[in-house]
């Protein structure tokens, strides 16, 4: 059984995050709302706790390597993807679309499209931690993940 590596999650979640926007382009395309508002609930469970880990622990962990400015640039970039999620929600609350609807809802899509690639290249930085920080921060992304915190919660809790 290989070992859990702090990079490896990481970049799990990301993968899973840009499938998930996969995803909801192709329901949204279709305009289907249901599927819609069925794969954000999924990816709502998931970016929760990585959006709260990276917050908490992981971006203050890498201000050496980012800087207030690249720190601060990732939070503002959070603070777009739960406006899109919410708007993305509401839209998904509708028993049909129409063709605006569809339009706003592929310019939300795509204002959170970019950030798990580009977070993702955070994994450069990551492995200049040392094994102990790593480690620690493993267990932090873990405990999070227990507590199960949603994205729509994180939003709450932070704003």
């Amino acid at each position: 059984m290989t070992e859990k590596s702090l990079i490896g999650e990481f970049h799990s979640d990301h993968a899973k995050v840009v499938q998930a926007l996969l995803d909801l382009r192709n329901a949204i395309q279709n305009r289907d709302p249901a599927r819609v508002s069925a794969t954000l609930g999924e990816a709502n469970k998931l970016v929760g706790p990585h959006f709260k880990f990276e917050e908490l622990h992981l971006y203050p962990s890498l201000k050496e390597f980012t800087g207030e400015a690249g720190m601060q640039r990732l939070v503002n970039e959070h603070d777009g993807v739960f406006r899109s999620v919410g708007a993305l929600v509401d839209l998904a609350g509708k028993n049909t679309w129409t063709e605006a609807d569809a339009k706003t809802a592929e310019a939300y899509l795509d204002m959170v499209w970019e950030h798990p690639v580009t977070c993702d290249g955070l994994a450069l930085y990551v492995e200049r931690l040392p094994g102990g920080v790593q480690a620690a921060l493993l267990n932090k992304m873990e405990e999070l993940r227990r507590q199960g915190t949603t994205l729509l919660e994180y939003r709450k809790e932070r704003l």
